[in-house]
This record gives structure tokens, C-alpha cells and sequence, in this order.
């Protein structure tokens, strides 16, 4: 009876605990994941959730979650293009810078971003750049400011009025040139508003025959689960992505970041909240 796998002796000093390239790859694997937000904080009117996993041992994406006090959630998720550890240590630059930003309230995003993408211009080889979604979520003032440096469009499910907004681009990849500039841009949100950015692995998972799952199976995803917590449409959109792909199609670097705007419990919430805060 054949296996499918044949151990020679190659393949067994690869995987011996005596190599140690091994080793530091696996290192290097559980200090990104390190990098990833353990505990989500609970932030009133809000209800997040995300989750990476790279196409090897290392990765260039990113997402993360910064809460700011406890009535806004800064929300950022990039991808660095590459793979392997080059990409893992821009991510990782990239990704401490973001988490340095300390502000009472949502900081100027364009400034962020443009400080961000001087230094990845000074320290990234010109073959190198990012992509990155960097948004603000107000519960208390039902408010999403975000810059998008050419990332993929995330997208904003609207709980009432069946409209899809896509979140284009509001200027270039970080690290093309260091006089770029980048605009914010300002949502007003209803209840049950949705929130989901997500990597290029997502939209471009593909099978052997090069389907695509692209936005429009992200979007499908969310529609046939309009009352799923921000945890289980994350699930359910890796899941879309890996059925697709299987054991043949492409694979790439995958992360998805969802917020759900849930609105105030009570009509007073948001007074209770501002003088919390006082």
C-alpha cells in the first residue's frame, strides 16, 4: 500500500529540531503572532473581530485593533508586498508605528499615515511598498473615518437601506515616494453597519481553474449572515477563501478585520459615556 508522503533523508533534517533554520522560522512565526491583538477590549456599540494567517511561516499581512479609551477603535489591517521574513519585518515596523499612536480621541488619520509612509520610503528597498486601511470608528458620535493607502476597497454593509459602500483608495501604497499626500475621509454610520476590510488573499483566493472569490464573494458571505457576530462572519470569509482555493488553487497571505456598529443600548448611553470620559 503507497503512502502520500515519503520521508527521505533530506526532508527529515529539514524537519529535525536540529535545524535551525527551521527553528528560527518557527521563532519568527509565534513572535508575529505576538503581533496580533490577543484580547479585544469592549468598547460600547461596537462588536469586532479579525483574524491572519499567512501563507508560510512568516507573512507580510497585518491587522490590528487599538482601542482609544472606550468610545473609539482604531482599526488598521495592511499588507506588505513579498512574502517570507522581509515582508515580516516591514509588517512589523509598519504595524509598531501604528500602535505608538496614542490619542484621547481619533488622531489626524492623514498625518499618521503620511509619517508612516516617510519612514517606510527611507527604510524599504525600492522593490518594496504597502498597502494599508487605517480607519477611526466613533460608537458615540455613529461616525468611520478612514485613509486608504491603495488598499483593497474595504467594504461597508448598511444594516438598513441595502447599500454597499466601498472604501476606494485615498492615495498611494506606502513607500512609493515620500511627498505623498493622503486624504481622510468621514462615514456616518447607522445600527448594524458593517465594517470589513480584508487583504488581497481574500478577493484573489482562487481554484485550479482561476475563480476568483474578489469582493463579491466577501459581500455574499455577509448577506447570508446579517445577524452573525463580527467573530463568525471572520470565520465564515476564511472559510469562503479556503473552500475555494483547496488543495490546488492559489494561496496568499489571508486576513479579514469586521466591525459591526451595534449603536447605544439606551438613549442616555452616549451622555454616560461622555462624562466617563470627563
Amino acid at each position: 500500500m503507497s503512502t502520500p508522503y515519503t520521508s527521505t533523508p533530506r526532508t527529515l533534517r529539514m524537519f529535525s529540531p536540529r535545524n535551525p533554520e527551521l527553528l528560527d522560522l518557527q521563532g519568527a512565526r509565534e513572535m508575529q503572532s505576538r503581533f496580533f491583538p490577543a484580547r479585544l477590549q469592549h468598547i460600547q456599540g461596537l462588536d469586532y473581530s479579525g483574524e491572519c494567517r499567512p501563507a508560510g511561516e512568516v507573512g507580510g499581512d497585518f491587522f490590528d485593533f487599538t482601542p482609544l479609551g472606550r468610545d473609539a477603535l482604531l482599526v488598521s489591517v495592511g499588507d506588505v508586498c513579498g512574502k517570507g521574513v522581509g515582508a515580516a519585518i516591514l509588517m512589523a515596523g509598519i504595524q509598531g508605528f501604528l500602535r505608538g499612536v496614542t490619542t484621547d480621541g481619533c488622531p489626524a488619520l492623514s498625518t499618521v499615515v503620511r509619517e508612516m509612509n516617510r519612514i517606510t520610503h527611507e527604510v524599504s528597498p525600492d522593490n518594496i511598498f504597502a498597502t494599508l486601511f487605517y480607519a477611526c470608528v466613533n460608537p458615540l458620535r455613529g461616525q468611520l473615518q478612514y485613509v486608504s493607502a491603495g488598499h483593497e476597497p474595504a467594504l461597508l454593509v448598511r444594516k438598513n437601506s441595502a447599500r454597499i459602500n466601498r472604501l476606494e483608495s485615498t492615495g498611494t501604497v506606502l513607500g512609493l515616494s515620500a511627498r505623498t499626500e493622503f486624504a481622510t475621509r468621514t462615514v456616518l454610520l447607522d445600527p448594524g453597519d458593517t465594517l470589513i476590510a480584508f487583504t488581497d488573499g481574500i478577493t484573489e483566493a482562487a481554484d485550479a481553474e482561476g475563480r476568483e472569490l474578489r469582493d463579491l464573494g466577501v459581500l455574499d458571505v455577509v448577506l447570508r449572515h446579517p445577524e452573525a457576530p463580527a467573530n463568525v462572519l471572520v470565520a465564515r470569509i476564511m472559510e469562503a477563501a479556503a473552500r475555494l482555493t483547496g488543495v490546488s488553487g492559489t494561496v496568499d497571505d489571508r486576513t479579514v478585520a469586521v466591525v459591526r456598529y451595534t449603536g447605544l443600548a439606551e438613549q442616555g448611553s452616549a451622555l454616560e459615556l461622555a462624562v466617563a470620559n470627563a
